[in-house]
Parts: C-alpha cells; sequence; structure tokens
C-alpha cells in the first residue's frame, strides 16, 4: 500500500531536517539522498502506526500551500505494508452469484486482488 504525502526539507549544518505537516515528528539526513530515505522511512513507520491503531489517515496537504524558506518542499512515497501487524494474507471464503463467477473466471480476474483493493477503498485506507 504506497501513500504519499507532503514533506518540508530543511537545509541546516550541511543536512537536512525533514517535517510532514500531518504528522508529529520527523527525520534528519546528512546527505539528500540519506535524508529522503529516513523521510520514507519516517512515512512508512508513522503510516502503518496509524493503521495498527485504526487511526483515519490524514488528507495530505496542497503541496502547494506549503512554504520553505531554506529547503524545499516535496513529495514522499511510502509502503507501509511491511510494517503493519497481521499482514500475512490469510484465506477467506467468499460467495458469489453463478454468474458471476463464470464470467470472471472466463476474464482471468483475481478473486483475491479484487477483494483486498475493494477492502482497502471501503475502509478508505488507500
Amino acid at each position: 500500500m504506497i501513500k504519499t504525502y507532503p514533506a518540508i526539507f530543511h537545509e541546516e549544518d550541511g543536512g537536512y531536517w525533514i517535517e510532514f505537516p500531518e504528522f508529529q515528528g520527523g527525520a534528519e539526513g546528512d546527505t539528500l539522498e540519506e535524508a529522503m530515505k529516513e523521510a520514507s522511512d519516517f512515512l512508512s513507520g508513522m503510516i502503518a502506526y496509524y493503521i495498527d491503531e485504526g487511526i483515519d489517515l490524514p488528507k495530505a496537504s496542497n503541496i502547494h500551500n506549503l512554504n520553505v524558506d531554506n529547503g524545499f518542499v516535496s513529495m514522499v512515497q511510502a509502503d507501509a505494508t511491511p510494517f503493519i501487524r497481521g499482514n500475512k494474507a490469510i484465506r477467506k471464503n467468499v460467495t458469489v452469484p453463478e454468474w458471476i463467477s463464470i464470467r470472471a473466471d472466463k476474464a482471468g480476474i483475481n478473486y483475491s486482488e479484487i477483494l483486498t483493493n475493494a477492502l482497502l477503498d471501503k475502509l478508505q485506507i488507500r
């Protein structure tokens, strides 16, 4: 599950510290590459925490409304999936009308993928 949020990168003493307007805390890095990686790792952890605790994920700020004097603003992507507790796949049996099953089988539909995506949408996690 990949999510994207804006981050404010502040340049300071040859390095960077990063803040996310939607989340408490942030990250830092000595180089821009390290700062980008740390920002993504921080965001992954925060998203996983929100999901684990049943907290609604905040809506991402409009990047055009964010400003910084000594640094820049960038969108950061993170995949929280590996960090979410209870992330192993489990088997669920479902019942669908026969005619839908026949058409879905002919189309090569992956039931697990469809159900997973539908649940993510329904739960407004995606």
